[in-house]
């Protein structure tokens, strides 16, 4: 007996007759978008004196673009698109602030897909930190003095084990590069 693979009984069913047009011309557009945005995003944020309202409707403009994106094809998987390009949807994801729902969105695309190459870990974790409090990989804090300290943190004895399943460092690693953030040039601790 041969079974019908799930994906082609949704075809048939949806009276599609291909697969999507992933693998041509549409994933090399959506990769080189994706790309232009990230770029685009760091251009605003590096620009000296920093241009709030200009960071904020680039933002706006990139939410809903990824928001669109995500509710038409997915998650721009490393498969199709390319690292450089699922890395930029995640950066942009993560500058969504304003747009918590699509942070959601990409977190909830995003879950499924870890461990299977398709999403980088890492991303995730720094996304999910975003957006929840208390967080659990100790990805978000802030410098108090020359020091930096993780926000609350979930069950804080596991948050190593958390950051290794996910390919970060340890917390203390993490904390002494944050506070050398902290520190003004040429100080010592």
């Amino acid at each position: 007996m041969t079974r019908t693979k799930p994906h082609l009984l949704l075809f048939a069913l949806f009276g599609m007759t291909s697969y999507p047009t992933w693998g041509s011309e549409y994933a090399s557009e959506l990769a080189s978008e994706l790309i232009a945005m990230a770029e685009a995003d760091q251009q605003v944020r590096s620009t000296q004196p920093v241009d709030v309202a200009h960071v904020l409707s680039t933002d706006a403009a990139h939410s809903s673009r990824l928001s669109a994106i995500m509710a038409a094809s997915g998650w721009p998987r490393v498969s199709v698109v390319g690292k450089p390009a699922a890395d930029a949807a995640a950066l942009l994801a993560l500058h969504a602030d304003r747009a918590p729902q699509v942070q959601r969105q990409a977190l909830a695309l995003m879950l499924p897909l870890l461990g299977s190459g398709e999403v980088d870990a890492r991303k995730y974790a720094y996304l999910w930190d975003r957006t929840h409090s208390p967080q659990r990989y100790g990805t978000q804090g802030s410098c108090v003095g020359q020091r930096w300290y993780p926000d609350e943190i979930e069950e804080a004895p596991q948050v190593d084990s958390r950051r290794a399943a996910a390919g970060l460092g340890t917390l203390s690693e993490y904390v002494e590069a944050g506070s050398e953030v902290c520190a003004p040039a040429g100080a010592i601790d």
